[in-house]
């Protein structure tokens, strides 16, 4: 285990001088790619997605090991050059290091841990996408036939100290306008205040219930969170316009979700984004059951990750800290990969079906 520890460790070193922000994560796929030919790895692409895959048992399910290799952008308040970082004895910093250097390289030497050892109670695929931090269109959001072919569950690598992440909260954000007929306020029977209307819809909206309750998540939560209207003191607006903010359960659609309010108002809805679904591990997958078997702390998540966009059942783990990624001077400890190794090799020994 030492071993595959030092080379996770060597690996992310290697990683962080690649620049590799969102959209531009060529360079960082051309050197993983030549670094696992280099191990013995036929690794693939599809774009700058990197996929390399072990068949163990042709009947045995296929677990689906999937990390991101783009970053966001480095904060300016670094107090060192983020991706020429110094070096430090317990620590590994840097951009990316935390989020998602050290998941990707922890799933990585698992891989290479069963490829090595020549069997495994499942087939293995190792999938590093591109596009994560900003939901691009390259990245796993293109690959949902692919990883319908070629998996069966998968655990999605973000740092979340390893502990088993079995829901993570979704966002579907609604902007609604009233619409009224504008009159002079001393004539206002002429007109129709589109205000009335709107505060009409949202008493309806916050007196709506959502019949569907996720074991994890709970309930769908609803806020309105802003509202707009008018121009003048003396005028009757002719429209009104506001926002609502939904924290959805995995047990609707974004699109089901404002199908279902649409119905219930006169104001016109429409969302910003309806790819932030919510997700969560059903109770009867073998991923819950095996992070239930192993005694693992079981958590939500407010964050978002490639599991939205996956077809397939997943749990998220991985090393690192959540409250350290996006910030300046990230870092993730050698000791959290080594950790995260050992963990998702015993997880994946494990696996109960």
């Amino acid at each position: 285990m030492e071993l595959y520890s030092e080379l996770a460790i060597e690996l992310l070193k290697a990683l962080i001088p690649i620049r590799s922000y969102s959209f531009e994560e060529a360079a960082r796929a051309d050197f993983l790619c030549a670094w696992l030919k280099g191990q013995g790895v036929e690794a693939q692409r599809i774009g700058n997605n990197i996929w390399a895959k072990e068949i163990f048992d042709s009947q045995a399910p296929t677990l689906m090991l999937c990390a991101h290799i783009d970053t966001v952008q480095a904060a300016e308040s670094y107090s060192f050059d983020p991706i020429d970082p110094p070096m430090d004895d317990e620590r590994i910093l840097g951009l990316g290091s935390n989020d998602d250097g050290g998941s990707v390289v922890s799933m990585i030497a698992a891989f290479l841990y069963f490829k090595e050892r020549g069997h495994c109670p499942v087939n293995l695929l190792l999938l590093l996408s591109c596009e994560e931090e900003r939901s691009g269109p390259g990245g796993t959001r293109s690959l949902g036939e692919f990883i319908s072919a070629n998996a069966d569950f998968a655990i999605v690598g973000e740092p979340t100290r390893m502990r088993a992440t079995i829901a993570e909260s979704g966002l579907l954000v609604i902007d609604g306008c009233a619409h009224g007929k504008s009159a002079h306020a001393a004539r206002a029977g002429e007109g129709v205040n589109a205000i009335y209307k709107a505060i009409e819809d949202i008493q309806k909206l916050k007196a709506y219930r959502f019949e569907r309750i996720s074991p994890t998540l709970g309930e769908v939560k609803l806020s309105v969170t802003q509202i707009n209207a008018g121009t003048a003191h003396n005028v009757i607006p002719d429209s009104c316009t506001f926002v609502v903010d939904i924290r959805p359960n995995e047990c609707y659609s974004n699109a089901e979700i404002l199908e279902m309010l649409q119905k219930e108002v006169g104001s016109s809805l429409a969302a910003r984004n309806l790819t932030n679904r919510s997700s969560a591990t059903p109770l009867s997958s073998p991923l819950y059951k095996t992070a239930r078997k192993l005694g693992m702390e079981m958590i939500t998540s407010p964050t978002s990750s490639d599991w939205m966009r996956l077809p397939i059942e997943a749990i998220k783990i991985g090393p690192g800290d959540s409250l350290r990624s996006h910030k300046a001077d990230e870092f993730i400890f050698k000791s959290e990969i080594c950790e995260g190794i050992d963990i998702y090799i015993n997880f994946i020994d494990n696996i109960q079906f």
